[in-house]
């Protein structure tokens, strides 16, 4: 009888990050150096050059790390001018991270600092434009959902719930100030790679 084949592989989770990258041997690099990530596996393109895959693994988590190939609408954040996704790490020693990261050239969205909801955390964009958090836990925190009151006329006031503890208005016309700073550090970004 065949042996049972597992649908996921030894060391993956459900779901599992691929980051894309414009210098994928340079991301492996830094996310080493940053992370203590240890890279798995490694494949390239016929080139030689163009990473197709690696995996690297940080912490007890999988992560793919790819070359972008504009040619076929594979795009990093550096090609889009930006990322819609964020990748946030618990580790003990996230102030260790966080001062590797900036040592490295990430640039701060939101300083590493201790929260209301009982972490240590902060915010950077890596080299190669994804946004990561980093944190670890301080204290525990009672869970309350997290509202905002936006005023609707002089004498009512209508209480919606908050995008995130991170960016509280979702509806807001002006950036806040840590979407500034990503602003800030994406175009620093693009122009150091032009």
């Amino acid at each position: 009888m065949p042996k049972k084949i597992a649908p996921i592989p030894k060391g993956y989770r459900t779901i599992t990050p691929e980051l894309v990258v414009r210098g994928a041997d340079q991301a492996l690099a830094y996310y080493k150096d940053v992370f203590d990530a240890i890279v798995v596996s490694r494949v390239t393109a016929d080139d030689g050059i163009t990473v197709l895959q690696a995996e690297v693994k940080i912490g007890n988590s999988l992560i793919r790390i790819m070359d972008e190939m504009p040619a076929f609408g594979i795009l990093s954040p550096t090609g889009i001018g930006g990322t819609a996704v964020g990748i946030h790490v618990y580790d003990a020693a996230a102030g260790d991270i966080w001062q590797r990261a900036l040592a490295q050239g990430a640039g701060i969205l939101i300083a590493f600092a201790d929260t209301p909801w009982g972490e240590r955390y902060g915010k950077f964009i890596d080299p190669f434009g994804h946004v990561w958090s980093v944190s670890h836990r301080i204290a525990k925190t009672q869970s309350k959902p997290a509202t905002a009151v936006i005023p609707q006329a002089e004498t009512e006031a209508a209480v919606v719930p908050s995008f995130s503890v991170h960016e509280p208005l979702a509806d807001r016309t002006q950036p806040s100030p840590e979407q500034d700073l990503y602003l800030e550090a994406s175009e620093a970004l693009n122009s150091n790679a032009a």
